[in-house]
């Protein structure tokens, strides 16, 4: 269906007129003076305004180019989501002054409810963008130099919480240890000369030692003896070794010089057979002497041994 070239109420503007030039739309646009009774806008005519509506304009190729380059970028350096959360809150300004205005026709926003669609849909990508964004870069401590506030500025500080300090643990530790065994040389008169005999086996004691232990953290750093107690007393080594002289073998007999006989209780030298018989160089007063030493084999009967030690004239 074709309609005439006229003027005709204009489908983007209420309240204007345009002029319609038989096959689409022209340029010339006019404020419709008295009020016009409802006429019906041919439908070719709709049809033109519509595909006019849908179609991209250079303002709209510029607006997406640059929202995309810009993500585009910001994706490269890390900070798609930042920038998505920005990109999204002048959606939300244009939204609020399209609401305000009841339209923003170059960008396509007609009327107030698509200015309020745009609007929830730009809040809704704002709160997706920041929380991603806060996900992926947590805000870290503040440095200290930010801390600081001029006199009469109240800053907020957070109170970190204190490090526990280790607790000390003091316990008694007990420890048995060993006692060594001394070692002692005696000299014994009963054994021979050259021998060595351990006469007493030496045994190590125990000893049982108390400390104080103290800990921290499970690591010692003090011990302390409080207590010390022997539970068995060590024995000590005696080793002894022999003095004794073995005796000198008793001399072979000598005979009688004079042919008298020697008196067979007696050995070692003769001692003759007389009514007295005393030491040679000694005091006695013979008549017979004997030269030393002799040994007693039998009686003493001439009381030559005075110390008793079986060896007669040995001094």
């Amino acid at each position: 269906m074709t309609s005439p070239a006229g003027w005709y109420p204009d489908p983007e503007q209420p309240g204007r007129q345009r002029w319609w030039t038989g096959v689409g739309w022209g340029g010339q646009r006019m404020p419709a003076a008295v009020p016009a009774p409802p006429v019906a806008v041919p439908a070719a005519a709709a049809a033109a305004g519509d595909t006019r509506t849908r179609r991209l304009g250079p303002l709209h190729i510029v607006l997406l180019s640059l929202v995309g380059a810009l993500l585009l970028v910001s994706a490269v350096g890390g900070a798609f989501w930042a920038m998505l959360a920005l990109v999204a809150i002048v959606a939300v300004v244009i939204g609020v002054v399209a609401l305000v205005r009841g339209r923003v026709s170059s960008l396509g926003i007609r009327n107030r409810g698509i200015a309020a669609a745009v609007i929830g849909a730009a809040l809704c990508l704002v709160v997706v963008g920041g929380s991603a964004n806060a996900a992926i870069h947590p805000v870290g401590p503040r440095p200290a130099a930010l801390l600081s506030a001029p006199e009469g500025t109240s800053v907020a500080k957070s109170s970190a919480t204190p490090t526990p300090t280790p607790t000390e643990v003091v316990t008694e530790v007990t420890e048995v240890v060993e006692i060594p065994f001394a070692v002692t040389e005696v000299q014994d008169p009963n054994i021979d000369v050259g021998q060595v005999v351990v006469t007493t086996t030496g045994v190590p004691g125990q000893q049982t030692n108390t400390y104080r232990v103290t800990t921290r953290a499970g690591v010692e750093i003090a011990r302390e003896l409080v207590a010390q107690l022997v539970s068995v007393q060590p024995v000590a080594q005696v080793t002894s070794v022999g003095t004794r002289q073995p005796a000198p073998p008793p001399p072979a007999p000598v005979a009688d010089p004079a042919g008298g006989g020697c008196d067979p209780n007696y050995e070692g030298q003769c001692v003759p057979i007389a009514s007295d018989v005393d030491c040679a160089g000694g005091s006695g007063n013979g008549p017979a002497y004997t030269p030393g030493p002799v040994y007693v084999v039998g009686s003493d009967v001439y009381d030559l041994d005075r110390d008793g030690d079986g060896i007669a004239c040995d001094a």
